[in-house]
């Protein structure tokens, strides 16, 4: 089922208080370095079941942490860094490993949440995803996959800096997807122009957040650290 689901803004929800904003949109957890719920993982080193985007062989497999890094462009109205005039970079990159651009693969089985091609985004009404980025700003093409994987049910996974070509086109949100779906080509999309990569990133499930212990101010987030999982996914041969 497609359509235009209503949204919080990503800079809308954070203009907000953390607190406030939690009340607005989402229930807030308090994620100190220790997870507080059983049923979520530890927002900066835990590890969600996947299976990885991209075929062996095809990118850098030396993965960077570079979540929560600071990036140019605009800014936040807070930092995870300490630095306003910076924003946050909520995913980790992975680049290719030669001049061929890989296919980009679903993590898990799920259902598309949203898709934006040539800055026209189409979500689902039935599982829209927990920020509503922009089509065509620093995203370029980007999907959004809602796992219904029992060890992931509900999870969010997020790609961008896609191609706009036939695949990623012909994604329906809430179409179902299995770990075995192409989503698309890696791209540049965004403003990943001249260096094509994947941005990856997962989200908690809708309504938990945490609250991120190096932003100041203190917020309320969605966006967890996709690195544990990314390097400790299942290869895709």
């Amino acid at each position: 089922m497609s359509g235009h689901a209503t949204l919080i803004s990503r800079r809308k929800f954070i203009g907000a208080a953390g607190a406030s904003a939690a009340g607005l949109a989402l229930g807030a957890l308090s994620f100190d370095g220790v997870a507080a719920a059983s049923n979520l993982v530890n927002p900066y080193s835990g590890i969600v079941p996947l299976v990885f985007p991209l075929r062996s062989g095809t990118y850098e497999s030396q993965l960077v942490d570079n979540w929560h890094d600071s990036r140019e462009g605009r800014p936040y109205l807070w930092s995870h860094r300490l630095a306003k005039t910076r924003r946050a970079h909520d995913g980790i990159d992975v680049f290719p490993n030669s001049q061929t651009l890989p296919a980009v693969y679903a993590p898990f089985a799920g259902t598309v949440a949203a898709v934006a091609v040539d800055g026209v985004l189409r979500t689902s009404n039935a599982s829209p995803p927990p920020w509503a980025y922009a089509p065509n700003d620093i995203y370029g093409n980007f999907v959004w996959l809602k796992s219904t994987e029992a060890a992931s049910a509900g999870y969010f996974f997020f790609a961008c800096h896609l191609q706009g070509e036939p695949t990623l086109r012909s994604l329906e949100p809430g179409e179902p997807v299995t770990a075995a779906t192409a989503l698309g080509v890696m791209g540049e999309t965004g403003n990943a122009t001249g260096s094509p990569q994947l941005h990856a990133e997962l989200h908690y499930p809708v309504p938990s957040t945490f609250n991120c212990k190096s932003c100041r101010p203190r917020q309320s987030l969605t966006a967890i650290n996709p690195f544990q999982s990314l390097v400790r996914s299942t290869p895709r041969s």
